[in-house]
């Protein structure tokens, strides 16, 4: 196997760094709301400075982008919420797993959190589908998409309930098989919101 480029091992640098910085603000930042802003502040320009992508390019938008955003969303939701009820018919503790993922998400700081969600998971889109997902596409091609979803998991390891684990483990890794397909920020971006408004504001996952 070949050795590990340069922007391999900073995006595992950047992936385990946050992991052990998620550590310390899970102890010290009760609000789970203002400790993911806080991450995103520090992770953010670390992900900008550490890994060599083409920013730039990444960024740029298409109207198409939206399309397939809101599309991804749509379906996206549809397959968790097959997911949710399958797991409550062979997992007898399903449905207390995901009262309780809602209970952790539900510490909401009033209208801050439409702000807060937009920046965070602007933030999470640019460190785990982009940094530290995009520098492994040469080397595994589709399959970097699981290393960005088994990154983006291991950051909620310090503070989400088992089954949180397991969606970001599965939502994570489709938002970056769709930053890897598309070589765009802006699809797995606008997926993401649509995915998030959708499961904890309009029709959740009960």
């Amino acid at each position: 196997m070949k050795k590990l480029a340069r922007d391999e091992i900073a995006a595992l640098g950047l992936a385990l760094g946050g992991l052990g910085l998620m550590f310390v603000l899970t102890e010290y930042v009760g609000n789970l709301w203002y400790r993911l802003s806080w991450f995103y502040v520090a992770m953010i320009p670390a992900a900008l400075l550490l890994v060599r992508l083409e920013w730039k390019k990444l960024f740029k938008f298409e109207p198409k982008h939206a399309l397939w955003g809101v599309a991804a969303a749509a379906i996206l939701y549809g397959v968790g919420w097959v997911g949710a009820l399958l797991l409550r018919e062979i997992w007898p503790g399903a449905g207390d797993e995901i009262e309780r993922m809602y209970a952790v998400l539900a510490d909401l700081p009033g209208w801050q959190v439409w702000p807060l969600l937009l920046f965070i998971i602007a933030g999470e889109e640019l460190v785990w589908r982009q940094a530290a997902t995009q520098p492994f596409v040469q080397r595994l091609k589709d399959g970097a998409a699981v290393v960005g979803g088994v990154l983006f998991m291991l950051a909620h390891i310090p503070w989400a309930p088992p089954i949180l684990c397991l969606a970001s483990l599965f939502f994570g890794t489709a938002w970056s098989w769709m930053a890897v397909r598309t070589k765009s920020y802006w699809p797995p971006f606008i997926a993401h919101i649509g995915w998030d408004v959708l499961v904890m504001f309009v029709a959740r996952y009960e």
